[in-house]
């Protein structure tokens, strides 16, 4: 097993917090490796050198750290098992697949090694791969925003700027090759595998992340009040009652602009760059290690709706 960690995670707060776990990962009597990354998109690097040696990569570190480990997996034909030690602000991967950050579930499931086979977004051919959730609008505008910044306070102003000062711009949403397009301004555009992003936000509460189909959630030609209240909501997910939020399936999107404007798009808040981009999903096709069903049940999660399977009891 290979651990790969980012020391810039979460301000430098998860390497602090590192001799505490990795004491307990000794003590469990796991047999493992580690290496700290050393730059942006340095896990990629560090997968595709470990990927013929390890059956499980482990990532330590936030969303953007699983996003390119991810894309290392992704890149080398999917052949290793994706784990999870939750280190970030937000750990909204780790929430989408419904583990905890408890060090006490994190060895058992490290110890049982069992695993789920869940979906994984392709984005532009293979050049990036993200479990979660990515966007175009607001959201894009955030991330590029706070790109290579780190802290609360600047992720928190950005926030406020975002919903401040961005209106609605051109984007052209094109579902599987033209059966649904939608062509207009537009405050986001949120592509969901998993259901949670941006720290907790339930963008898509419905979403499913081993069926096959991404969610995407459209905000209309909003005016500034309609920005402020569906932001509020996106926290409970009840931003989707909203009569300007459209909610369609698709396999494969593909999000353009002729904006005067530049209309950014991110995956997990990772900056991906301008539009246009392609993202499509790929079934079942991402092993990930899973926690038990006797702690999905203690945490209230065996009946939600998150996985294709339910989980009696």
């Amino acid at each position: 097993m290979k651990i790969i960690c980012n020391p810039a995670t979460y301000g430098g707060k998860a390497r602090k917090a590192w001799p505490k776990v990795v004491k307990a990962l000794k003590e469990s009597g796991l047999d493992f490796e580690v290496e700290w990354t050393k730059e942006r998109n340095d896990a990629i690097r560090i997968v595709k050198e470990s990927i013929d040696d390890h059956d499980v990569i482990v990532a330590y570190g936030g969303d953007g750290t699983i996003n390119e480990i991810l894309t290392g997996i992704g890149q080398t034909g999917f052949k290793t098992t994706l784990g999870i030690i939750p280190s970030g602000r937000g750990n909204d991967n780790a929430f989408n697949v419904r583990q905890t950050n408890k060090i006490e579930d994190i060895i058992e499931m490290l110890t049982e090694k069992k695993h789920r086979i869940v979906d994984c977004m392709e984005i532009d051919n293979g050049n990036r791969y993200c479990m979660g959730i990515a966007g175009a609008g607001i959201d894009g505008y955030l991330a590029e925003i706070v790109h290579g910044k780190s802290t609360r306070i600047i992720y928190n102003i950005g926030l406020i700027r975002s919903i401040l000062t961005y209106r609605p711009r051109h984007i052209r949403v094109d579902i599987d090759d033209g059966r649904v397009v939608r062509d207009g301004k537009c405050l986001s555009v949120m592509l969901a595998n998993g259901q949670r992003a941006g720290n907790g936000k339930m963008v898509a509460p419905n979403a499913i992340i081993d069926d096959g189909l991404l969610e995407v959630v459209i905000i209309g030609n909003t005016r500034i009040l309609e920005t402020l209240i569906t932001s509020t909501k996106l926290g409970k997910g009840t931003h989707i009652t909203h009569p300007k939020c459209e909610i369609i399936r698709g396999k494969k999107i593909v999000l353009s602009t002729n904006s005067e404007k530049k209309v950014h798009a991110h995956a997990m808040g990772e900056l991906l760059g301008e539009l246009p981009h392609t993202f499509v999903c790929l079934q079942k096709k991402l092993k990930v290690l899973r926690m038990s069903d006797e702690i999905l049940r203690r945490e209230g999660w065996h009946n939600t709706v998150t996985f294709s399977d339910k989980i009696e009891g």
